[in-house]
């Protein structure tokens, strides 16, 4: 019994990257143009490289990091990818750089910085598939999602992410699905997202109200819902339908989620506040100013805020 598992990469890295591989030095606006130089600049680094299992921390990828010897523990042969966005699709024996690159939008480092909106996705989704088309790091012989499902097509694929890396994978999930052996094979765990196009009879039901249950914190939850959907498989509940029965079963136990009723702010109106609260007290970290401003009623999504916050130190330089 085996099982394909893929989970993105996180910013928190061991080494700091160098600023020849930090998204936001590349200048060129044409998705493509920015592509090819930042393959271009990761060919050209070839020291300093990392194990990508031992190069990424935090409390997400200690999880991640242990799911190979949780699927033994259960009777299952695990094979791990990471999604990432500076290297694509990669092994945790990729050998690879400090980097910083990401599809959130809110960050500095994002692939698709500078883009409309209404544009974003698409430019994600392109990238993704320019990334796909580079040979990669030594230990990247499967370079996109399909291709895994070519290599097993008759082995479940689970897949773990934020609605934002979900949307740069979108077209690659889609010929994933039309290649395995059924539907019923692929598995997508992204807390609280509740549509994916075609691909929303994939999605498992999962939201916060899990974290009562299955513990760690919000941005951790998506993993610890990969982690209970392999101690299931261990007991021979391997598709989509059984799964999503367990996980449904497992979320009508749990209590509400608490509600808080807080103004969305604009981001010229966060960047007013950071900048006052910055002037007032010197220096603040991010977290810090992100508590303040939810404890008086207001409210910004955690990577808008610290996106918005990194702008104001570097562009304006006020800490």
């Amino acid at each position: 019994m085996s099982v394909n598992i893929v989970v993105t990469c996180t910013s928190r890295k061991k080494h700091a990257p160098p600023t020849r591989l930090q998204m936001r030095t590349v200048r060129e606006r044409n998705i493509e143009a920015r592509a090819y130089e930042w393959i271009e600049r990761l060919s050209a680094n070839s020291t300093n490289q990392t194990a990508a299992a031992e190069l990424y921390c935090g409390e997400y990828w200690s999880v991640a990091r242990a799911l190979p010897l949780l699927a033994r523990q259960s009777g299952i042969a695990a094979r791990i990818w990471i999604c990432s966005a500076g290297y694509g699709l990669i092994s945790f024996q990729s050998h690879i750089c400090s980097y910083s690159a990401t599809f959130s939008p809110f960050e500095p480092d994002c692939v698709t910085r500078g883009f409309d909106s209404n544009v974003r996705a698409e430019a994600a989704q392109r990238w993704w598939q320019l990334i796909a088309r580079w040979r990669g790091p030594k230990g990247s012989e499967l370079r996109s999602l399909n291709s895994v499902a070519q290599e097993y097509p008759k082995v479940p694929l689970l897949v773990v992410g934020s609605p934002d890396y979900l949307q740069s994978l979108e077209q690659d999930l889609t010929g994933t699905v039309a290649t395995l052996a059924s539907s019923d094979l692929l598995l997508i765990a992204s807390a609280g997202m509740k549509a994916f196009g075609m691909l929303t009879n994939n999605l498992l039901p999962c939201d916060a109200r899990l974290q009562a249950s299955l513990g760690g914190t919000r941005g951790s939850l998506n993993i610890r819902v990969a982690k209970r959907v392999v101690e299931f498989m261990g007991r021979g509940e391997i598709g989509l339908t059984r799964q999503k029965g367990q996980l449904q079963r497992l979320l009508d136990k749990q209590p509400a989620i608490e509600q808080y009723q807080r103004r969305v702010l604009t981001d010229e109106e966060i960047r007013n506040f950071i900048r006052m609260e910055l002037d007032r007290h010197g220096h603040a970290s991010k977290s810090v100013l992100l508590r303040k401003l939810r404890d008086s009623g207001r409210a910004c999504e955690q990577s808008r805020f610290g996106g918005l916050y990194q702008q104001m130190v570097t562009d304006e330089k006020i800490a």
